[in-house]
């Protein structure tokens, strides 16, 4: 424990406690309890040394009135006389010693024995240092280290220099101005200010170089000058506009090259991220579902087109999802019902598209965060389209609640442009799709060749079940049509070969999808097949 003097204490103590190895030669010293103590010798006439006990002593002195405490220096005992100029004190648990003129015969180990029903119980011991405050080395606050200045010819320049000090009128505070080791006149160049801490028991003294750079002989070195420490200052000639040429170049070649990277990154994030799920995201086809999406969507009239004239074919024919769609309400009274469960279960991702019709259904009117809660737990990470041209409009709690959540759900946000296939408007959302894989298709299937989108297990007199021997073991001698057409063209046969159908596959470019016929999209069932079949004949019927 380390006390400062009483108020009556008109000396200036500057107290350092820290731990130090001590000689063992010094029996009465305890390592444990061992500080530091300095005392000035420019200071005032008396200066007291405090025993710094430790808290647990001062709780046992404070629990008994039976003890004493006796001083020593370098392990004598000191002896106390009315005609010494070193007292000892004791107020209730405080003891310390009083020192008037202090001089440097008494600088030494002092301690201070605690005894307990005459026992001896613990020792405390301080080494006293005497020194001289004129000779304590300034602490500069500016600048804190040396500095480095450059300046043009013609130009003008001021040095700041501030320094912190013990106070003691007996000493010098002088602080002077130097230029390559030669003092300056501190009357023609420089002005200095100083101040006091709050018990004047510190000096701060400031002072500014003011100068013009008028010829090359003022560029040097200059120094702050305080009781043999200094701070310097370095001035140096500005270098010329074309030495800076090369850094001003690369520096805006970085500026450039990051403004690019940037928009770079705001053009190509998406087909970065596209790129990289489609090489090192998840498959999820052995999942055991059947589809990629479950498409939810109210029964109104733009709502039925904009699902199954925009977002099926594009999802199923460009990007080869396969996609379950349902107009009923997902919800109703607020509870998935069992066709639900089981058509979600069958999907890997779920597509709410929220316009606003489908806000109108009652499970997003009574109670939308509980319903969100619900497909929260059917499917992971829900998808909600939003049209912008009705988004402004809506002031639905449920538009606030997905903002809220976007942790947990995608909302995706159908703008004007997002008919375009390349729209970010698609790739955000395969992004939020499972990621597909592509299979080069078998050749020659005969439970499909032929038969349009008709089922041949379900076909009277199927060409199927004409069939009479495979010619081509690799493959049908059949050429696969296109997926949206019925049966394929006649083959063309080569003039020395076989069909040129039987040996490649039709393909179909970007410049031909104009010539696809879509006019049944939308029409077509591709639910999940809940009927059961066998193999007939024409007699069994």
């Amino acid at each position: 424990m380390h006390h400062r003097s009483s108020c009556n204490l008109t000396a200036l103590l500057y107290l350092e406690f820290f731990s130090l190895t001590v000689s063992s030669n010094l029996s009465c010293v305890d390592p444990d309890h061992f500080h530091d103590h300095t005392i000035w010798t420019q200071q005032e006439q008396v200066n007291h040394l405090f025993c710094p006990l430790d808290n647990q002593s001062l709780q046992l002195l404070q629990s008994t009135s039976n003890f004493s405490i006796q001083w020593s220096k370098n392990c004598h005992l000191l002896n106390f006389t009315a005609l010494s100029h070193l007292h000892s004190t004791l107020q209730n648990t405080t003891t310390y010693l009083t020192f008037e003129h202090a001089n440097a015969s008494d600088a030494g180990n002092y301690t201070c024995t605690l005894y307990l029903n005459d026992q001896r119980n613990s020792s405390f011991t301080v080494r006293l240092v005497m020194a001289d405050i004129c000779s304590v080395l300034p602490r500069f606050l500016y600048p804190s280290s040396n500095l480095t200045l450059q300046r043009d010819l013609g130009s003008q320049f001021t040095l700041n220099c501030t320094v912190q000090l013990p106070y003691t009128k007996s000493c010098d505070f002088g602080l002077h101005w130097m230029k390559d080791d030669q003092l300056l006149d501190n009357e023609t160049y420089a002005a200095s200010t100083h101040w006091f801490n709050d018990n004047k028991s510190e000096i701060f003294i400031s002072s500014t170089l003011d100068m013009n750079v008028t010829t090359d002989e003022i560029y040097g070195a200059f120094a702050c000058l305080v009781r043999n420490s200094t701070a310097v200052f370095t001035l140096q000639k500005s270098a010329e506009t074309a030495g800076h040429l090369g850094a001003v170049l690369a520096a805006l070649f970085t500026v450039a090259l990051l403004l690019l990277m940037a928009v770079m990154y705001v053009k190509c994030r998406l087909n970065v991220l596209l790129w990289y799920r489609n090489r090192h995201g998840e498959v999820e086809i052995n999942d055991g579902k059947l589809y990629d999406a479950y498409v939810s969507y109210s029964n109104s009239t733009d709502d039925r087109k904009f699902v199954n004239f925009i977002v099926k074919p594009q999802l199923e024919n460009r990007h080869g999802y396969k996609i379950f769609l349902d107009d009923k309400d997902i919800l109703p009274n607020s509870e998935p019902s069992a066709d639900l469960i089981m058509n979600v279960s069958r999907c890997r991702r779920l597509i709410v598209v929220l316009s606003n019709a489908y806000l109108e259904q009652e499970w997003c009117n009574n109670n939308f965060r509980e319903g969100l809660w619900r497909l929260l737990e059917l499917s992971r990470r829900p998808i909600f389209i939003v049209f912008e041209s009705q988004y402004r409009e809506i002031a639905h709690p449920a538009i606030n609640l997905l903002k809220q959540q976007k942790s947990t759900v995608t909302l995706l946000m159908w703008r004007a442009g997002s008919m375009a296939p390349s729209s970010d408007f698609w790739k955000e959302l395969c992004l939020a799709l499972p990621r597909k894989v592509s299979y080069q298709g078998l050749r020659g299937d005969p439970q499909t060749s032929f038969q349009e989108d008709k089922d041949p297990m379900l076909i009277l007199n199927s060409n199927y079940l004409d069939f009479r021997g495979d010619s081509h073991p690799e493959g049908d001698s059949g050429g696969r049509g296109s997926i949206f057409k019925g049966a394929p063209p006649p083959p063309m046969s080569g003039p020395d070969g076989p069909p040129l159908g039987a040996l490649e596959e039709i393909q179909l470019g970007e410049n031909q999808r104009s010539e696809i016929d879509i006019s049944d999209l939308g029409s077509r069932n591709y639910g999940a097949r809940t009927d059961f079949y066998c193999l007939v004949t024409e007699d069994d019927i």
